[in-house]
């Protein structure tokens, strides 16, 4: 960005200069803390003068003051530049305003957010308004902007026209396109999302792609194609294929894939010594993950399995600032650079005790008392689902026999669901599931009541029934033993306008409303956490053994992931792309 990040006047400008001259008092000053160098990997003990939200000198000599100084002591702690998370998804049950106040609370001034369900549910219009309004906060908001929906639905995929796709990779708070996910279809030569790339590659952003296990030739194609940064290694060994190639790589540590501590052991086994070009990431993890921090954790992990501290700290500052072209103003406590400053007891505690963003206090142990904005999502046309026209009845769960081997959806992690034809018990022309076993009916269901996809899961856990419109397709996903139950349960989230529903013996063990967009809650981070961990803890209780069971309710009906998923067309074969099991249509 060649731009500043945040505009100033030139007498503001002029006044930085004469505070870094010792001839205008400092706004602020840190007092003689450990300052991390991140430029240099030194750790020496300084001033920091600040001029409003700017730093305008490092070094050893006391600044200018008067009685409007602010003056921090930092003898005692150590200050590093405030985080930079580069990868996330503000709509996974959180919204982006919780997010960021969480974000921030733990040391994290700069997010880079997926506008995906942004992206498909609002007009222009709405969303260059909420962009504005996220902007002005103490934490920086970024984006990026999507080039395919995850999904094959036709449907959602008209939104991603050139002209809408270039509108947002022209927008100023947009950093980077993808992440790409429809890499396949690029490689096949699908007219569609090569113009987009093209528009994409024309525009001079970073393009992230999402490319789990892919070989050095399939890398060597999409890096030719404009791709820079790949954050789905999940061996070293993937780590160093992107880093060959001259891509960055963002190393994953989140509810669905935990993977920093291998990833780091398995690098350092390698002899690998060069961390310029890794960042960290959460990649969007579900609330209850969160329980052990933000970035602040991520460091920790780094630290204690073997990276040298320094490193760990520029991995989460430095290096993600250079990617996306901010180091002018972001990533190290410098003259120039805003003013966003963490306090820590020392480098082997990254949660700091206290915040600084852009020249003001914000944090103050642990809690945020820097003014955030009241968003009226209303105004971005986000509210609760329309009140249905419809009701679900417990026939609509019947899954129909073949006559021959089931199409079985077996979950092999909370991602993957791996395709096993199976002989399954049948009565009366549907398939019959015993109250032990592990397989539970599922269905994909239209919030309009129009169709339904019905299928059977393997590996989710015994429960009576499931019902969640927080789904990547925007549809109902619904699972369980009893159908009567599973009508239940989507009545109950669709009349509180979206939902995730667990019903036990008729009655619902554990409700949470999500009544932004049926994806989203209004409850702060913490709330979000202890409810998630109980929901997590109920499923695991009944059987549930993978990682993040909230995600894979999302992915159900992601046609980005193999090898079977549920879509508005039938239970869809991923590899072949044929319909195994078609949909039914409905009254609604």
């Amino acid at each position: 960005m060649s731009k500043p990040i945040r505009p100033f006047s030139k007498q503001s400008w002029k006044q930085l200069i004469e505070v870094s001259r010792f001839q205008r008092p400092a706004t602020a000053w840190i007092r003689a803390g450990q300052l991390l160098n991140v430029y240099t990997g030194e750790v020496c003990e300084g001033h920091i003068a600040i001029s409003q939200d700017r730093i305008a000198y490092v070094g050893g000599k006391e600044p200018l003051t008067d009685e409007q100084t602010v003056v921090i002591d930092a003898a005692d702690l150590t200050v590093v530049p405030g985080y930079i998370e580069p990868h996330t998804h503000p709509f996974q049950l959180y919204n982006p305003l919780t997010l960021a106040e969480f974000a921030l609370s733990r040391g994290t001034t700069t997010l880079i957010h997926d506008n995906l369900n942004f992206f498909q549910k609002l007009e222009p219009d709405q969303l260059d308004r909420l962009f504005a309004v996220m902007y002005r906060m103490p934490v920086k908001n970024f984006w990026w902007a999507r080039l395919d929906p995850q999904t094959t639905d036709d449907s959602l995929k008209r939104a991603f026209t050139p002209e809408r796709v270039k509108r947002m990779l022209q927008h100023p708070l947009v950093l980077q396109a993808g992440e790409l996910t429809a890499w396949r279809e690029l490689l096949d030569g699908a007219e569609d999302i090569e113009e987009l790339m093209y528009l994409a590659r024309l525009e001079g952003k970073p393009i992230e792609t999402h490319n789990p296990g892919a070989s050095a030739e399939t890398l060597n194609a999409v890096t030719a194609a404009g791709v820079t940064c790949c954050h789905e290694s999940i061996t070293a060994e993937e780590v160093l294929r992107r880093l060959r190639l001259g891509l960055y790589a963002a190393l994953r540590h989140s509810s669905i894939r935990p993977d920093l501590p291998d990833l780091v052991r398995g690098l350092l086994q390698e002899n690998h010594q060069s961390w310029n070009r890794f960042m960290l990431t959460t990649d969007g993890s579900a609330p209850f993950f969160f329980a052990h921090g933000f970035t602040d954790f991520l460091i920790r992990l780094a630290i204690e399995n073997g990276v040298p501290p320094v490193d760990a700290y520029r991995m989460a500052t430095l290096n993600p600032a250079v990617y996306y072209g901010l180091d002018q103003e972001l990533g190290g406590i410098a003259p120039g650079r805003l003013a966003d400053i963490l306090f820590l007891e020392d480098l082997a505690h990254p949660t700091p005790v206290k915040v600084m963003a852009e020249g003001k206090m914000a944090v103050e142990q642990g809690r945020v008392i820097a003014p955030l904005p009241e968003i009226d999502w209303a105004q971005f046309g986000i509210g609760k689902l329309p009140a249905p026209t419809w009701k679900a009845e417990p026939e609509w769960f019947r899954v129909a026999s073949t006559g021959e081997k089931f199409p079985v959806a077996d979950m092999i992690n909370a991602a993957i669901l791996s395709h096993r034809n199976e002989s399954l018990p049948e009565r009366n022309g549907a398939i019959v599931l015993t109250a032990h076993d592990d397989y539970l009916y599922a269905a994909l269901l239209d919030r309009q009541g129009k169709w339904i996809c019905t299928g059977i899961v393997k590996g989710f856990g015994n429960i009576h029934a499931l019902a969640s419109t927080y789904t990547l397709s925007q549809d109902i996903i619904v699972l369980g033993k009893d159908a009567v139950q599973m009508a239940q349960a989507v009545n109950r989230i669709m009349e509180n306008g979206g939902g995730i529903c667990l019903m036990e013996n008729g009655r619902p063990l554990f409700e949470l409303s999500l009544p932004l967009m049926g994806g989203m809650s209004l409850e702060n981070m913490d709330v979000l956490i202890a409810r998630t961990s109980t929901l997590v803890h109920l499923l695991r209780e009944r059987g549930h053994r993978h990682e993040d069971p909230i995600y894979s309710l999302l992915f159900f009906s992601a046609t980005h992931l193999p090898s079977i998923r549920f879509t508005r067309k039938g239970l869809l074969s991923v590899k072949t792309g044929t319909i195994l099991i078609r949909s039914r249509e409905l009254g609604g």
